[in-house]
């Protein structure tokens, strides 16, 4: 009997039963990647995955599987992307009259490869091929195997948190779990740091109606944010603390190089120094059972150099962007404070406006008044329901901060922040420092006793992989080492003693 194992660049897994007289096989269909698309140029007429909740299929995958589900948000810079196609021996034969084989060579599919794949896991499927056959790779691109933008971070932090199990080494997927991973629109190479932060925003309220899904079904959940992406989880978080029946929904929030301020877990809205006031989630702390901020002073994009040994490995790195951010003391630092282009930024950070966010105050201040008189007739008590995920805001309102994450605002709030907004557009403010941010340093405790009680008390945890992580988005293909201290040792640890991670 021939039995053609397929490998994992294809969803089909094939597994060996017991050996019956009919020599039966036990097959399992590997589930499909779960990706739930909230861009705001998504098309829901073209991508099936452009929606803001699950199927009930997926859902009952989950609660099968465990009945816990991970949700991963990605941060800033990542465009939507796409997977990449499966690989395959096409086109070979054996010329019987010449006695000569034609040449065999990898040719992509017409499947999606909706898991990991490298060329050390290639070489283990088409080994005696490629003895054979030296120019086996020559027609694939082998840098891009696990395809691009948002879905290329998918397949890699499924990968890495199912081997952080220590029960999966990618050749048995009969125990893969699948993630939840939410698209949104984070690309700030085209977009200002301030439309980006309110993308974020409007992300953040479709991550709450998610969340209220799975709670709702009895799914535990726990959410991992990487970089602006915890603007995302934040923005959510603040949301859900205000719902009834939604405290500590969330089991485990991992804040993974968060890309806001450090006060931004703070419960004092007077301590939030920010013209906008939107820096403090003050209600984020009560949607989590656990808060893990994950923070390394080696992160380049969110904070300066420490030393010149730091700049020189970004250098020898090709860590360009990184290298050139350290320069200016971060990325985040730099666009934070003037809200200025992040390309304009880079390539030129003297010429910052120093009152762009007062421009930018005076140029939507009538579509933010309008906005809001508008939602206000339409519900005069108040413009969300307390039993309701408010819905994403359909203005683009990139000065309305705060407003853009209160579950509930009344007419006196709107009021208030329009004597706020027009005194903006009518003086010149100061524009305030940034805080530093939270993955850069970790959270701010000591002027906070709140945030250093809640540290105390086990809630937040703050974990330092300065030691483990050197770039920014290091995580996406970390070290060995990496893997054993934060994947293992303070990830998956917490979700194997807790809700579990699929059926681990």
């Amino acid at each position: 009997m021939s039995l053609h194992c397929m490998s994992p660049s294809s969803d089909l897994l094939w597994r060996s039963g017991r050996l019956l007289n009919e020599y039966h096989l036990e097959s399992r269909q590997l589930a499909p990647p779960v990706v739930v698309n909230v861009r705001e140029d998504r098309s829901t007429a073209a991508d099936p995955n452009a929606r803001d909740l699950l199927s009930e299929d997926e859902i009952r995958y989950f609660r099968q599987n465990g009945n816990n589900a991970t949700l991963f948000v990605h941060g800033f810079s990542v465009p939507y992307g796409t997977f990449a196609r499966n690989v395959e021996i096409r086109d070979w034969h054996h010329d019987i009259l010449r006695d000569q084989t034609k040449p065999v060579r990898l040719a992509y599919g017409e499947t999606c490869a909706t898991t990991y794949r490298d060329q050390k896991l290639l070489d283990g499927q088409y080994r005696r091929w490629h003895e054979r056959h030296p120019d086996l790779y020559a027609d694939i691109d082998l840098k891009r195997l696990n395809g691009g933008g948002a879905h290329s971070w998918f397949l890699h932090m499924e990968d890495n948190l199912n081997r952080a199990t220590g029960q999966f080494d990618r050749s048995d997927y009969q125990k893969y779990t699948r993630m939840i991973h939410l698209a949104w629109s984070g690309d700030v190479f085209d977009l200002d740091y301030m439309a980006a932060e309110t993308n974020a925003n409007q992300a953040g309220f479709a991550l709450a109606g998610l969340i209220d899904q799975l709670v709702g079904e009895g799914i535990a959940v726990n959410v991992i944010a990487h970089s602006l992406g915890n603007r995302v989880l934040l923005v959510a978080m603040n949301l859900l603390g205000q719902m009834p029946g939604r405290r500590e929904c969330i089991a485990h929030a991992f804040m993974w190089q968060p890309a806001v301020p450090d006060t931004a877990l703070s419960n004092d809205p007077g301590g939030d120094t920010s013209v906008l006031r939107n820096w403090n989630f003050i209600h984020a702390h009560r949607a989590a059972r656990k808060i893990v901020v994950l923070y390394s002073d080696q992160d380049n994009i969110l904070g300066p150099y420490r030393d010149d040994g730091s700049l020189h490995q970004n250098r020898s790195a090709d860590q360009g962007i990184e290298a050139a951010s350290g320069l200016v003391g971060g990325i985040y630092r730099v666009a934070t404070q003037a809200g200025v282009p992040v390309t304009q930024m880079m390539f030129a950070p003297w010429c910052v406006p120093a009152h762009y966010l007062h421009n930018l105050t005076v140029d939507n201040l009538p579509k933010i008044e309008q906005a809001l008189h508008e939602q206000i007739a339409q519900d005069t008590n108040g413009l969300f329901t307390d039993h309701l995920v408010p819905k994403r805001h359909e203005y683009l309102l990139p000065a309305l901060g705060p407003l853009l994450y209160l579950r509930r605002i009344t007419r006196e709030i709107a009021d208030d922040a329009m004597k706020t907004f027009r005194a903006l557009a009518h003086v010149d403010y100061e524009i305030k420092l940034p805080r530093p941010a939270m993955g850069y340093g970790g959270p701010e405790m000591d002027k906070d006793l709140f945030v250093r009680d809640m540290r105390d008390k086990g809630k937040l945890i703050p974990v330092n992989q300065s030691r483990w992580l050197f770039d920014h988005s290091g995580m996406k293909v970390p070290s060995e080492l990496l893997l054993e201290k934060v994947y293992k040792d303070r990830i998956m640890t917490l979700l194997l003693d807790s809700t579990g991670f699929g059926v681990y």
